[in-house]
C-alpha cells in the first residue's frame, strides 16, 4: 500500500525541505493505551495489535459493515504518524481511517480522508505535527462485506523522526524477497530437476553520512537508537514522497547503531540493517 500525506502535513514537511527525506517510527503510543471498539474474536484480542509481533493478530468479524480499534491514551496527545502492518485490508477489499475525538463519542478525520486499501502491505499515515492534541483515536475500517474477519498485527499510533539528508545512491530498495533460501534437486549427470523454497524474507541495509551531530545526539534520536539495540521494531521510508509504496515494518538484524564521525564540520555517519516484516 505505502505512505498517505494528510494536506496538513504535507505542507509542513514541505517547508522544511524534508519531502523526500529518510524516517523511523518506532515508540507506539497505542501500547500503553486502553484499547476498545468492535468486540474481538478469541485469541483474537486487540493487545495483539500492540505489542509489536506480527504473528499475533487483532482479528473481528464486521459489525455493521465496519471493524473499530480505538484508543484511549489516557491524556490529549498529538499523533504525527499512525500505521497499520501485518493486515488483511487489501483482500478484504477495506477502507480505513484514522480518526480522533475530546470525549470518545464523537470521532473526526484526522486529516489524511479515508484510503481504500489496495495490498496487504504497511499503511501509513502521515499526520499534522502543529494539530491539536486529543486523548481519543481509532482506526475506523469500513467496506466489509457480510461476517468478513478483518485481521491487524500492528496497530501504531506516535511520531515519526526525520533524518535531515537525504538517500540517493546506494540503498536497495525492497522490492521483492531479497533472502530466499532454495532445496535443489539435481540428477547424477547434472540435470536440474526442480527447486523448492525453504523459506523467503528480506532485509535492507541503510548508509546515511553528513548528519549533524546535532541530530544524532538528540533525545529523540538517543532513544530510537536504544530500541533498535534492544530489538524493538520500527517503521521506515527511505524516500517517502517520491516512492510512497517503499515503507518498511523493520527490527534490528545485524550489529547495533553506531554512529561514527565523518570528518570536519561536526558531522555523523548513521548504518544499519534491518530485517523487514511484510505481507501483501
Amino acid at each position: 500500500m505505502g505512505i498517505v500525506v494528510s494536506p496538513l502535513r504535507s505542507i509542513e514537511i514541505t517547508a522544511q525541505g524534508y519531502a523526500n527525506n529518510p524516517f523511523v517510527a518506532w515508540e507506539n503510543l497505542g501500547a500503553s493505551a486502553t484499547l476498545s471498539g468492535t468486540t474481538p474474536e478469541t485469541g483474537g484480542e486487540r493487545a495483539n495489535a500492540v505489542s509489536g509481533s506480527t504473528y499475533d493478530k487483532f482479528r473481528a468479524v464486521e459489525d455493521g459493515g465496519a471493524v473499530v480499534m480505538a484508543f484511549d491514551l489516557g491524556a490529549a496527545a498529538v499523533v504525527g504518524f499512525a500505521a497499520l502492518a501485518a493486515h488483511n485490508l487489501g483482500a478484504l477489499g477495506a477502507t480505513v481511517q484514522v480518526m480522533h475525538s475530546d470525549d470518545g463519542v464523537t470521532y473526526t478525520d484526522a486529516g489524511a480522508g479515508a484510503v481504500a486499501a489496495t495490498d496487504n502491505k504497511p499503511i501509513v499515515f502521515r499526520l499534522a505535527w502543529g494539530a491539536t492534541a486529543r486523548r481519543y483515536w481509532r482506526f475506523y475500517i469500513t467496506g466489509l462485506d457480510a461476517d468478513a474477519q478483518v485481521s491487524i498485527g500492528v496497530a501504531f499510533l506516535g511520531k515519526e523522526i526525520i533524518f535531515p539528508r537525504r538517500m540517493y545512491q546506494g540503498f536497495s530498495p525492497v522490492l521483492t524477497p531479497t533472502e530466499v533460501q532454495l532445496q535443489s534437486n539435481v540428477s547424477v549427470g547434472g540435470e536440474l530437476l526442480g527447486s523448492s523454497v525453504i523459506s523467503r524474507g528480506a532485509t535492507l541495509a541503510v548508509d546515511l553520512t553528513y548528519i549533524p551531530a546535532s541530530f544524532v545526539r538528540s533525545d529523540d534520536w538517543l532513544a530510537f537508537q536504544a530500541a533498535f539495540g534492544e530489538g524493538q521494531p520500527f517503521f521506515f521510508g527511505w524516500r517517502p514522497d517520491k516512492y510512497a509504496q517503499d515503507v518498511y515494518y523493520c527490527a534490528r538484524s545485524d550489529a547495533v547503531i553506531r554512529p561514527s564521525n565523518t570528518g570536519p564540520l561536526d558531522l555523523m555517519g548513521i548504518s544499519f540493517n534491518a530485517r523487514v516484516y511484510a505481507n501483501g
